[in-house]
């Protein structure tokens, strides 16, 4: 009995066919960042040794690549925490409601691992 000459070659094919699927833009979903909000703010001087407090408010984070430019926004909880599925690569990190834009990073997220980050938000109250 003789084989048709490509089913040999569809059978070597044959386990790279679930990796042939389209996964679309979905994220990694072990690999991000998470973190919390701080408020950089106070009214007054800023003593020596002063730790910014959590601001336990909904904000919205926006994700910056390495030049700068939004790739995704996403809102924290009411406690200012957030936890955000991202591609490896390396992102910045700015609260869109602060008055005065701070980003934070660069944080470099890699393959398989969530890392823990801050974003700022600042009033500008000195």
């Amino acid at each position: 009995m003789r084989l048709h000459p490509l089913i040999p070659a569809c059978l070597l094919l044959f386990p790279l066919w679930d990796g042939c699927r389209d996964f679309g833009t979905t994220p990694y979903q072990d690999t991000g960042i998470q973190g919390q909000v701080f408020l950089i703010s106070k009214p007054g001087p800023i003593p020596i040794g002063w730790v910014p407090p959590p601001l336990e408010q909904v904000n919205t984070i926006q994700v910056l690549d390495a030049q700068r430019r939004i790739v995704l926004e996403a809102t924290t909880n009411e406690k200012g925490k957030f936890m955000i599925s991202l591609q490896p690569g390396t992102y910045y990190l700015r609260v869109k409601e602060s008055p005065i834009p701070v980003e934070t990073g660069p944080y470099l997220v890699d393959v398989a691992k969530f890392i823990s980050v801050e974003a700022h938000f600042d009033n500008g109250m000195r």
